[in-house]
């Protein structure tokens, strides 16, 4: 198990079939001790994720931080530190895609929802578990973006597009501060993800083409080379890899785990 004695933070962790869950999973699976969040009206979700974990013998703890919240964030972060011992690990999967493909259409409460949890919720984990990183002598930090942070796509809205852009700039410039404390700071950035929120979104695509499901979800598989959507446990492969020891030299990499899918222009 390679993150035995580790301590891991995976922040938006509520949804049982969500990419959130089996990152958390993996890094348990590997050896870690998890610490998952959420917000204090879903953290349910994220005890009842909690004790599967520890009914499967894993170490976890479930703690409430809201992203847009830093003293909460800062309360949580200091409550895993208290029940671990350290910290090592943080992955910032909590976020939100809120807005319009419509540049008219957003406001001012579409720029600053994206930005407050996308950005300023990262970063505001990061300033707190920065400090218990550099005592551990490193860490490692992984943000999820999207493949949206790397090019526009049609009809992704505005605000969660620049947010996302603005995730890969701040790990990358995470990734040079933190290089002299030993703490790497990658990003991971996902394509279609086979969750509930993709299945809603091919219910959309299929009322608005006047088609099925079932072809709906074709017309959009065919836009990615390997034909279709990863699974969350395939992106938690990638987060486990970036936040474990045999990763120990990558740092400040936007890594598309997409399926070979462009990242737009």
């Amino acid at each position: 198990m390679t993150l035995e004695g580790k301590v891991a933070i995976i922040t938006g962790v509520t949804k049982p079939k969500g990419a959130g869950k089996a990152i958390a999973q993996r890094l348990a699976e590997q050896g870690a001790s998890v610490a998952i969040t959420g917000r204090q009206k879903s953290l349910p979700g994220a005890e009842a994720i909690a004790n599967d974990f520890r009914r499967a013998g894993r170490t976890a703890i479930a703690v409430a931080a809201d992203s847009t919240d830093a003293e909460q964030i800062g309360a949580a972060v200091d409550t895993v530190v208290a029940e671990f011992g350290g910290l090592d690990i943080l992955v910032n999967n909590a976020g939100i895609g809120f807005g319009s493909p419509v540049l008219a259409d957003n406001d001012d409460k579409h720029w600053d929802a994206n930005w407050s949890v996308n950005v300023k919720g990262a970063v505001a984990f990061v300033l707190a578990v920065w400090p218990h990183m550099v005592a551990r002598g490193g860490g490692s930090i992984v943000n999820i973006a999207s493949l949206a942070g790397l090019g526009a796509n049609s009809g992704m809205p505005y605000p969660y597009t620049a947010s996302k852009f603005a995730l890969v700039g701040v790990t990358k410039q995470m990734a040079l501060e933190g290089g002299g404390s030993g703490i790497r700071a990658n990003v991971v950035c996902p394509g279609a993800i086979n969750t509930d929120m993709l299945q809603q979104a091919y219910a959309a695509i299929a009322e608005a083409e006047g088609v099925s499901l079932t072809e709906a979800a074709a017309l959009e598989n065919a836009t990615i080379p390997l034909g279709r959507p990863s699974e969350p446990a395939e992106i938690a492969d990638a987060v486990a890899w970036l936040a474990g020891p045999h990763s120990s030299y990558v740092t400040g990499v936007a890594l598309p785990v997409a399926g070979g899918m462009s990242p737009g222009i």
